[in-house]
């Protein structure tokens, strides 16, 4: 390339970075950023990023694709001459190592302008290898577009029973955003434990009911991806990504998995048959008529605040009537009584009050000695 012609087309691409609107951010405030990339380097850091591989519609996926480099994280869609694993194209993307669950996330991207390929901002667990999991339950699609389209965008939110099996539950939109969405734009979603919102350049656009039962509980990994999709593609082209970032409102801790982090016991606990709030979640009872055993709940609070507890209450004839719950904030100590042998399971609020950042905030269940005291889950949601 002629030195000139060089300097036109560095001009050209640092132009369009440039041209990249601001961020849009949180919709509120007393979010916390806990993950993000800005794709400032030279590389896909791949201690965070696994690369999407599977074979799927027209394209087979290929880390070949997918580069970072100007500040950009860039998909190239490929035509495959002979056919790569039986496709005459391939697409790529990146999934996070990281899972995460209710926050607000948010990338910003540029569809690519030939026809054919379907670009994504979603959250589903998986390492990329294949769409369809066996952990699979929960699968937020913040954006999906066919680039068939200049202007039509989906929000939409699916259940899965695991390895493909659907759900019961999988509601969504596909609209015309009003939009140039081949040009710059920002997207995000807005998960909690009622609602999805979904966000295009910081306005709410669409909002889903989201109704957590027994399969939606799950930690989601962040795919940005681009593939061959609903047709064969009609041109070679690119996707990218300026950004993703993840920020933290409210805290889930439970007996178990990614979510135990900040859970310990004393005294004599036993796993229980008794279901808790999340799918597959074994609930833990402390051995019965005994007092004095404790679990605790210790969040790490990503900014100080005001926050309300509750308490994953779990209903049984053989529950301690007068569990002692003890929330340790910023101002001391307060104490809550809760008869688990009342009523039906579900958040028990144990009030609200102030916590400073960090670790020093808790719940402690101590067993009153009647009873058997349970314990599965307790949560912290900004106030």
């Amino acid at each position: 390339m002629r030195r000139s012609a060089l300097l036109t087309a560095l001009a050209l691409t640092a132009a369009a970075v440039t041209a990249v609107p601001a961020a849009a951010d949180p919709p509120s405030s007393g979010y916390t950023l806990v993950f993000s990339d800005e794709f400032n380097g030279s590389a896909v850091d791949t201690s965070r990023w696994n690369y999407r591989t599977d074979v799927k519609a027209g394209s087979a996926q290929r880390p070949d694709n997918v580069s970072v480099g100007g500040g950009l994280m860039s998909i190239d869609l490929k035509a495959e001459s002979p056919p790569l694993q039986g496709k005459d194209w391939s697409g790529g993307g990146l999934v996070s190592k990281k899972a995460l669950r209710y926050g607000y996330y948010e990338t910003r991207a540029k569809m690519p302008v030939a026809g054919g390929w379907h670009t994504s901002f979603w959250m589903q667990a998986g390492n990329g290898s294949t769409t369809f999991p066996a952990e699979q339950r929960t699968e937020i699609d913040v954006l999906e577009q066919d680039s068939v389209n200049q202007r039509t965008v989906h929000h939409g939110v699916i259940t899965w029973k695991g390895s493909g099996v659907r759900g019961p539950y999988a509601p969504g939109i596909t609209y015309d955003s009003g939009l140039d969405v081949k040009q710059w734009h920002t997207y995000g979603a807005d998960w909690s434990e009622t609602s999805v919102k979904f966000y295009i350049d910081g306005q709410l656009r669409h909002t889903v009911s989201y109704t957590p039962d027994q399969w939606t509980h799950d930690y989601l990994n962040i795919w940005l991806t681009s593939i061959a999709y609903p047709q064969t593609a009609n041109g070679e082209g690119v996707a990218q990504f300026d950004y993703v970032r993840y920020w933290q409102k409210d805290y889930y801790l439970d007996n178990e998995g990614p979510a135990a982090y900040g859970y310990s016991e004393s005294g004599g606990w036993h796993d229980s048959t008794v279901d808790g709030w999340n799918y597959t979640s074994p609930t833990r009872y402390a051995t019965c008529h005994t007092a004095g055993n404790t679990a605790t709940w210790r969040p790490k609070l990503g900014g100080a605040g005001s926050f309300q507890v509750y308490v994953w209450k779990i209903a049984h004839s053989g529950s301690d009537p007068n569990a002692r719950y003890d929330v340790g904030h910023s101002a001391g100590t307060a104490t809550k009584r809760v008869d688990g042998t009342a009523g039906a399971s579900g958040w028990v609020s144990l009030g609200t009050y102030s916590f400073a950042a960090g670790e020093s905030g808790y719940v402690k269940l101590t067993s009153s000695g009647v009873g058997c005291a349970r314990a599965d889950a307790a949560k912290f949601v900004r106030a």
